[in-house]
């Protein structure tokens, strides 16, 4: 075996998998637990709330994603490629911010919407308000799957279908739709388990309805401060887990199979649906749709940071009070930008050196008997990311909390360090060995040939080369784990406040005004649309939304 790749999966081994055996051995070597967990009427009615949110956001991802997807690639619809960036935005958006908004626009004792209607109407604390937050913002999982597979189908067949005298309709229900199912279930399954994963959303709007979802029922029980507790979450997470795997299976297995009906190289370009009289109907139309999604949301979050009392409409009303006592009265603030700012920078960092180290070794094994290892090297980082966050968490805690790990990493920020490095090393692992396997390998034996060594040829060779991708890979690791906050909210202790934890406190706790939530929401948001033309600049347009 090459050496590179053994260091690669000795070093990696430990960070992505041995949090899940730990969480394994846990679960069921503490049966007593296991019992108490699954014989609990609670734990049923959360798993049967997992199950209700996730199947009804699935439907109503698809019911976003799949005709925006046909509109924006097999029509003449106006200004496509700007509309195909705006819709997928809202992914790169921590969904709890969609809640927060959500909260200020359809609380039902002084949403805005309803204040504005002047009864309550809307009441975002249910099981709809949690399937159309968590929709919002999980659609475009599906959205940019179909887009990419519409893009890359062989026109041919859809032109085979017109020759034959097939209606737009008839193509469209014979051909296209059928070609696109594997990519709509894979979509599909992600918004799934992205639903059932996310933590953000059900503790701040389903458990004021007493609606809690499995990672809430987690959360509870890891903070019961016991040992008792701690096993017991770690049961319950070990089913999420199996059902993340379960998951992430189906979807390979699915990708996999919908590479037979795309082509690569160079094919003729689809023939458009002309809109003709119904152009400017159907632009208003989406227009709307995305302020409904989007635009009434982010004004909601903008209006409350602005507003001195929640839910009155009036220029005396506004003012930047929130803004000051959020960043001059709160001490915690200064703490959390500081904190989020060095572990995201610190793993993000640690994830591009040691993104690179894998990418080198899967290079190294991409013939013979050690291929394997390349695929494994893909299951290590993959299983992390496809994981909920309360699962690796929690993982890590049992990993490092022991008699001579514990005073090192327990309650401490190389924990958090360490969790955003495991769940996001996906990223840069994949972003690295893109640009790897672009560049030509004769350009370093090039240079060894004319006397360079090992030092010269990475700094002369692959390092220049290698640029555009380090740094999206960096950027695309730093914006998730600035923001994070479902393995966070279980990592942090006093004085390791994050961005994500205190929007979450402000929110749930300490904000009696209602506008630091939002003053901070709508700085990530700022945050999240910088750093996105970032990385889109750095890679020339290759990575971002």
């Amino acid at each position: 075996m090459p050496k590179l790749t053994l260091i690669a999966f000795a070093v990696t081994l430990p960070l992505c998998l041995l949090p899940f055996i730990i969480l394994f051995t846990k679960s069921f070597f503490s049966e007593y637990e296991i019992i108490k967990v699954f014989f609990n009427s609670s734990t049923w009615q959360a798993a049967s709330n997992t199950l209700i949110i996730s199947l009804g956001c699935t439907f109503f991802s698809l019911l976003i994603a799949i005709p925006m997807s046909l509109l924006l690639t097999r029509t003449d619809f106006p200004g496509k490629k700007v509309w195909k960036s705006l819709f997928v935005i809202p992914f790169a958006i921590p969904p709890y911010v969609g809640a927060i908004a959500w909260i200020i626009l359809a609380n039902p004792s002084n949403g805005l919407i309803n204040k504005f209607l002047g009864f309550d109407f809307l009441n975002i604390y249910s099981y709809l308000g949690l399937i159309w937050v968590e929709g919002t913002f999980l659609y475009p999982l599906v959205m940019i799957g179909l887009i990419q597979s519409l893009e890359n189908m062989d026109p041919g067949l859809e032109e085979a279908a017109r020759v034959a005298g097939a209606s737009p309709f008839r193509v469209m229900r014979t051909i296209t739709l059928p070609l696109m199912l594997p990519s709509i279930f894979s979509g599909a399954l992600l918004v799934f388990l992205g639903t059932a994963a996310s933590f953000g959303v059900p503790a701040l709007i389903g458990n004021p309805a007493g609606i809690y979802m499995l990672t809430t029922k987690i959360y509870m029980f890891q903070r019961m401060g016991s040992m008792s507790g701690l096993y017991q979450a770690s049961a319950l997470s070990f089913v999420l887990l199996i059902a993340a795997v379960i998951i992430l299976l189906i979807n390979q297995y699915l990708l996999k199979n919908s590479g037979q009906a795309l082509v690569s190289g160079k094919t003729p370009r689809h023939s458009l649906w002309r809109l003709g009289r119904y152009k400017l109907p159907t632009y208003i139309f989406v227009v709307i749709v995305y302020l409904v999604l989007f635009g009434m949301p982010l004004a909601g979050i903008l209006f409350s940071s602005l507003s001195k009392v929640q839910g009155i409409f009036s220029f005396e009303n506004l003012g930047v009070q929130n803004f000051v006592n959020v960043f001059w009265e709160i001490s915690e603030t200064k703490t959390a930008f500081k904190n989020s700012f060095i572990f995201a920078s610190i793993a993000a960092t640690l994830a591009v050196a040691w993104g690179l180290l894998m990418a080198f070794s899967s290079l190294e094994v991409v013939k013979g008997k050690w291929r394997t290892f390349k695929v494994l090297n893909t299951l290590m980082t993959s299983l992390p990311y496809a994981t909920p966050g309360t699962v690796l968490a929690l993982g890590l805690i049992l990993m490092l909390s022991g008699k001579f790990l514990g005073p090192l990493f327990y309650g401490s920020s190389l924990i958090i360090i360490i969790a955003y490095l495991s769940k996001y090393l996906n990223f840069s692992y994949r972003t690295c060995l893109d640009g790897l396997s672009q560049i030509d390998k004769t350009l370093a034996e090039a240079a060894r040939v004319a006397g360079a060594n090992t030092p010269q040829v990475v700094r002369r060779i692959w390092v220049p080369l290698l640029m555009p991708a380090m740094g999206a890979s960096w950027f695309l690791t730093f914006m998730p784990s600035f923001s994070e906050l479902t393995m966070t909210v279980l990592l942090t202790s006093p004085g390791l406040e994050t961005i994500g934890t205190l929007i979450f406190q402000l929110q749930e706790y300490g904000d009696a005004s209602g506008g630091g939530a939002a003053v901070l929401a709508i700085l990530l948001v700022l945050f999240v649309l910088i750093f996105n033309t970032l990385v889109k600049l750095i890679s020339k347009g290759k990575y971002g939304l």
